[in-house]
Formats: structure tokens, C-alpha cells, sequence
């Protein structure tokens, strides 16, 4: 019994530190100590010079950024649940390119299997991960969450926001995205990626001139000051999916006894739209990813999920075609 309390213990310990030290990853990269913001601007200018022409396989219309969810390990290490479903997404929108390269949870883009110093640890826990260690799961999840609420902390949350929004225009300019043409651009955060992409709205607007909305799905956010440049967010969710519903809880600022936080003020003014799928949970079986269980409709979860988000990028891109038109 000693040794299991020691276990517990260590485990307890070695959270609160990772809970602690989780923004200075974000302030050191600002600061230089893990890769220079300076090298990831140049990063950017280049990629802009080189950038490509949109290809042939996708349309140029609008642009769909994935933002995984807290189980991510790397932007071009996805899930495979998650790989299936961008695959089909990409078949649904003709009209759009889905980018799937972006890793949403740290503010320099290194993958936790990439330029790190504990890369080979993680990598080690990648393979164990993938031969069904829970353990293992929950490790990267909880990093990852420390860094969603970096996000959302007022203190830190800036720099990581500013870190983030610049991985996200590496991987637009990297599928091609073309800054003079100002195509719309949605941001499809998953899980705790709907806080990030609401975070890294602002600084995208500024530097793109184009329209950039959030699509949540099944996000967890707070009343991000990113919300005042968000259009439109569209909030996708099942009825069963008690982890999206913890924004709403966790955070007072979402709470209805704060009417003037920006999350309330984005529900008064009609920016904030919240679609419903049914019964349909966060992960795992019956959860936004699956295609195997079958709902007594006669569809799956991810048929919901797909034919929502897709029915907001085809929704968006008419408004924003519209727009166009007129002005």
C-alpha cells in the first residue's frame, strides 16, 4: 500500500510541476531559449516568396485549418481517426483546401516528436501509446491541456496565441494559400483546439485581411479576448458530449452572471452559432470520430459531424462569395 501512495504521490507531484512550468515553454520561445520568433517570421517571409499555386486536387475558394485535439503529438503525426475524417472532409468540399499539418499545442510548432529535447522520450511513449497504453494517453493529454490553458490565460496566453497563429500561416502558405487573393479561411478546432484557433483569430486577421472564422468541434473555449474578431463561430456538438460543455462551467467569464464578457457579448450579437447532432459523445465510441457506430437514424457520428462542418464552410463561403460580389 506504501509503494502505490508513493506511486500516487509522484504522479501528483509530477503534475503540479508540469502545470507550473507549462507557460515558460511559450515565454522561452519568446524569448529565444528554444528557437527565435525572428527565425519563425523569416520562416514565414520565405514561405510567402515560394509559396504554390493551389493544385489541382483542391478548390481555392476557402481554406479549412485542423487544430487536433489534446491527444496530438505532432502536425504531421495524426490520429488515424482524425486522418480519416480530414480525408473525407476534403472529399465533401471540393471547393475548399483542408490543411492538416499544424500542430496547435506549442507556440515555436515543434511536434512533441520533433526538435525537443525530450524528444526521444516522447517518441518512446508515441509507440507505446500506439500499442494501447492509456497511461500513456493521458500523459500527452494532460501536457496538451496545460497548454490549452496557456491559451486562455490572460497573462500568457498572447505570446502562445501570436506563436500559434504564425504555425497556422506556415501550414495556409505551405497548401498554397495565396495572401492577395484574401480567401476565407476557417479554423476547425477540435476539442481543445476550438481555444486555440479562437486565440490565434486576431493575429491571423491582421496579418491575412481576410475573413477568419472558428469552427468548433465539440471545442472546449473560454470568453477569449480573441472572440471580439471572430465573425463567426460555429459551435458543433452532441448531446452527450459532456467535455465540450465544461467551458461553460470552468470558466465564470462564459458564466451568465458576466454579461459583458466577450463570449456573452459574441452570443448577444449573433456571432456565436451553436449546432446540435444529436447524441454523439467527445471520443471513443459514438464520439465525433467514429464511423462505425451506427445511430438509430441510420447514420454514425462522423457522418453527423462531417455533414455539419461542411454544411458551414459551404454555408460561410456563399456569404463570403456574396460579400465579394457586392463590394
Amino acid at each position: 500500500m506504501s509503494e502505490v501512495l508513493a506511486v500516487v504521490l509522484l504522479l501528483l507531484v509530477a503534475l503540479l510541476l508540469a502545470l507550473l512550468v507549462a507557460p515558460l515553454e511559450s515565454l522561452g520561445w519568446w524569448a529565444g531559449w528554444f528557437g527565435r520568433r525572428d527565425e519563425l517570421e523569416r520562416d514565414v517571409d520565405a514561405a510567402r516568396q515560394r509559396a504554390r499555386p493551389p493544385s489541382a486536387h483542391s478548390g481555392g475558394e476557402g481554406y479549412v485549418v485542423f487544430l487536433s485535439g489534446i491527444g496530438a503529438i505532432s502536425g504531421t503525426e495524426l490520429l488515424a481517426a482524425e486522418a480519416e475524417f480530414l480525408r473525407l472532409l476534403d472529399e465533401q468540399l471540393p471547393q475548399a483546401t483542408v490543411v492538416t499539418d499544424v500542430f496547435p499545442y506549442a507556440a515555436g510548432g515543434d511536434g512533441l516528436t520533433g526538435g525537443r529535447a525530450f524528444a526521444r522520450l516522447w517518441r518512446l511513449l508515441h509507440r507505446m501509446r500506439l500499442r494501447g497504453a492509456k497511461v500513456v494517453t493521458n500523459l500527452v493529454n494532460l501536457r496538451n491541456l496545460f497548454q490549452v490553458l496557456v491559451s486562455a490565460d490572460s497573462r500568457y496566453g498572447p505570446v502562445f496565441n501570436y506563436g500559434t497563429s504564425r504555425q497556422v500561416l506556415l501550414g495556409l502558405l505551405r497548401a498554397g494559400y495565396r495572401p492577395e487573393q484574401r480567401r476565407p479561411v476557417f479554423l476547425l478546432g477540435s476539442s481543445g483546439g476550438g481555444q486555440i484557433a479562437v486565440g490565434a483569430v486576431p493575429f491571423l486577421e491582421e496579418t491575412l485581411g481576410a475573413p477568419v472564422e472558428v469552427i468548433s468541434l465539440g471545442g472546449v473555449m473560454s470568453s477569449d479576448p480573441g472572440l471580439r474578431a471572430v465573425d463567426h463561430l460555429a459551435h458543433v456538438h452532441g448531446s452527450l458530449d459532456g467535455i465540450q460543455a465544461l467551458g461553460g462551467r470552468v470558466f465564470p467569464s462564459r458564466w451568465p452572471t458576466s454579461p459583458r464578457s466577450e463570449w456573452n457579448r459574441a452570443l448577444r450579437e449573433g456571432r456565436i452559432e451553436k449546432i446540435g447532432i444529436g447524441p454523439v459523445r467527445h471520443q471513443g465510441t459514438g464520439g465525433y470520430l467514429d464511423g462505425a457506430t451506427v445511430l438509430p437514424e441510420g447514420d454514425t457520428p462522423r457522418d453527423r459531424a462531417l455533414a455539419a462542418v461542411a454544411s458551414v464552410v459551404e454555408r460561410r463561403l456563399a456569404v463570403h462569395a456574396a460579400d465579394r460580389a457586392a463590394g
